[in-house]
């Protein structure tokens, strides 16, 4: 009878541990894991800017300073340009003087080159901002501009002064004109990408 009680408790005992093995069988799953690594380089957008300008000493009315500002597309991405630009003109006493002088005469004046339009909101685009040329890599704009005139009908402004004996007049600068005076062109250049250039 006890050998009974011992066979039916090792029974009992290898049923549970049967059970165990059957539950534990069927809460396990098949699983997988897995990644897939995605690498996206961008193109590469950048361009240079080039000058050819030699400031001079002595600008003269009348006289053409020579001036040309080009675009490289040195990326690999087709751009589109445009330029706006900014001019001040300070005279010898530090103040400084309107773009044009007493009479209406502007006193610098730009010789902007063709290719270039502007629109009204002040900038010159590279072909027109409804149809922009497109400038694709290794390609260069036209010049902007091709240099600046000093208006020939800018007068210096003197004081004159006579002699004791008024054999002598001499005339001397005040300091207030376009005579020994400053004039500052900055030109302001942008670029985008070609297929975007509906958002300027």
């Amino acid at each position: 009878m006890k050998n009974k009680k011992v066979s039916k408790k090792k029974m009992l005992i290898v049923l549970i541990i049967s059970l165990f093995t059957i539950l534990g069988g069927t809460l396990a799953y098949f699983t997988t894991s897995g990644s897939i690594k995605n690498v996206l380089k961008t193109a590469l957008y950048q361009n240079k800017i080039v000058e050819e300008f030699e400031a001079p000493t002595n600008w003269t009315p009348g006289t053409t300073t020579p001036k040309t500002i080009k675009v490289t597309n040195t990326g690999k991405i087709d751009m589109a340009v445009r330029v706006s630009y900014e001019e001040k003109w300070v005279n010898a006493n530090g103040e400084e003087l309107p773009l044009t002088d007493s009479e209406g005469n502007v006193a610098a004046i730009i010789n902007f080159n063709e290719g270039w339009e502007k629109d009204d909101d002040g900038f010159y685009y590279y072909g027109s901002k409804a149809y922009m040329t497109k400038v694709a890599p290794n390609e260069t704009t036209t010049s902007f501009i091709s240099g600046v005139t000093f208006n020939k009908n800018i007068k210096a402004t003197l004081n004159e002064s006579v002699s004791s004996d008024g054999q002598t007049i001499t005339y001397t600068s005040t300091g207030e004109g376009y005579d020994a005076a400053q004039y500052t062109l900055k030109i302001n250049i942008e670029t985008i990408q070609y297929e975007n250039n509906d958002i300027w």
